[in-house]
C-alpha cells in the first residue's frame, strides 16, 4: 500500500508537471503556413491572402497573394524561393512580435521599402491573430501544414 501511494504520487507530480510545461509553452508551427484574409479588391472581385512562414532560427517570410491554395504557394514561396519580405519574431509567453522588411528583395526595386509590424498572440488552437503597424482590427490566421 505504501508502494503504491509513492507511485501513483510521483505519476501525478509528473503527469501534473507535464501538462502545465505545455500549456505555458506556445510555440508556432514550423511545417508550413499561417494564412489570413487580409484584404480584397472588390473592383476586380479578388481576395488577398497574408502568408506567414515560421522558422525556429527566428526567421519569418512573408507573401500577400491572391490564392487560398498553400498545397500551390508552397512551390515557389520560402527562405529559398520567392518572398515579399523576411524578418524575425519574438514569442514572449503567449504573445508574439513579428517584423519584417522587403529590403534587399526585388519588391523593394518596384515599390519602396516597406516595413511591416505585426503584435498579438499565440492561440492554443495553433492560430495566430495579429494586429498589423497601427491598425486596431485583429486578423487571425489559421496554420496549414504543407506535407
Amino acid at each position: 500500500m505504501k508502494h503504491s501511494l509513492v507511485i501513483l504520487t510521483i505519476l501525478t507530480t509528473i503527469s501534473f508537471h507535464s501538462y502545465s510545461q505545455t500549456e505555458t509553452q506556445p510555440v508556432v508551427s514550423f511545417n508550413g503556413f499561417y494564412i489570413a484574409k487580409t484584404g480584397s479588391v472588390p473592383a476586380a472581385n479578388i481576395e488577398i491572402f497574408t502568408y506567414l512562414l515560421f522558422y525556429e532560427d527566428g526567421t519569418v517570410y512573408l507573401q500577400s497573394v491572391s490564392a487560398n491554395d498553400p498545397q500551390s504557394v508552397a512551390k515557389w514561396f520560402g527562405r529559398d524561393k520567392k518572398f515579399s519580405q523576411k524578418g524575425t519574431y519574438i514569442i514572449d509567453g503567449s504573445g508574439i512580435v513579428v517584423n519584417l522588411t522587403n529590403k534587399d528583395t526585388e519588391d523593394a526595386k518596384l515599390e519602396g521599402i516597406v516595413e511591416t509590424s505585426f503584435k498579438g498572440s499565440i492561440k492554443p488552437n495553433n492560430q495566430l491573430c495579429l494586429v498589423r503597424d497601427k491598425e486596431t482590427e485583429e486578423k487571425c490566421f489559421v496554420f496549414s501544414k504543407i506535407p
